[in-house]
């Protein structure tokens, strides 16, 4: 079983913000002219919608995404440093060590150069063939692949702010079981937006108004602590195959 300490301890780091950042979004939502969705109320209902697209979404909000995305996405990064350690010494650019994402089979001499240069210390075979397995190319829509949004994001914050807001057809948070019920309920119902579809699953959880994504890979709108779970999760799933080496 391998070592990874300082691994476990950004992800435990990365848990922890979650939370903090779920804690802020459930108080800042408290204090707003609507905390709730306004219930048996097609007026409120509409003001309420409105009041949030004309409501900035805090600044620090995107600010915390970004730490947190950053924490994942490096612990990407120490896994290959982490196999590496051995060569170390005998490569010509540490630097370029990192974990490779790619979102295309790199065929090409060029890329699969420079996919092999970011791994290039690493001699296990069988730590070789995970990286493989976990590229975002690997799956049926690699832009939505976990690994390509937190590479993706991780870039965005870079340079840019990560876009976060509350349009009507990302304000709603329903419980997560019903998420794929309720899309297949909207595309029967096109005329409906997505917080009017939510009302209509009231009776599996009251609907919360949330700070979401507004692009979460090629999925369109997330809610941003549900979109941070799932890529924690499969930050984890991973590294723990990585541990079991």
């Amino acid at each position: 079983m391998q070592d990874f300490t300082g691994i476990d301890a950004k992800l435990e780091r990365a848990a922890e913000n979650i939370e903090n950042l779920y804690s802020e979004m459930v108080r800042f939502f408290q204090k707003c002219d609507y905390p709730v969705p306004p219930k048996d109320n097609d007026e409120l209902f509409s003001e309420a919608i409105e009041h949030f697209k004309n409501l900035p979404v805090p600044p620090r909000f995107g600010v915390l995404v970004g730490e947190i995305n950053h924490q994942l996405r490096s612990c990407f990064d120490h896994i290959v440093w982490h196999f590496s350690i051995a060569s170390i010494g005998n490569m010509d650019n540490i630097r370029k060590i990192e974990f490779p994402v790619f979102d295309t089979l790199p065929a090409k001499k060029t890329s699969s150069e420079l996919f092999e240069g970011k791994i290039k210390g690493v001699t296990d075979s069988k730590a070789r063939a995970l990286i493989a397995k976990f590229q975002p190319y690997k799956a049926a829509e690699p832009h939505d692949s976990p690994l390509w949004i937190i590479h993706d994001f991780d870039i965005v914050d870079k340079h840019r702010e990560l876009i976060l807001d509350y349009a009507p057809a990302t304000a709603i948070a329903v419980p997560g079981e019903m998420r794929g019920v309720m899309e297949s309920y909207q595309r029967a119902h096109p005329e409906l937006n997505a917080a009017n579809v939510a009302r209509n699953f009231e009776s599996y959880g009251t609907p919360q108004f949330c700070v979401a994504f507004r692009n979460f890979g090629r999925r369109g709108a997330k809610c941003v602590t549900e979109g941070l779970i799932e890529l924690f999760k499969h930050t984890d799933n991973v590294i723990n195959e990585f541990r079991n080496l």
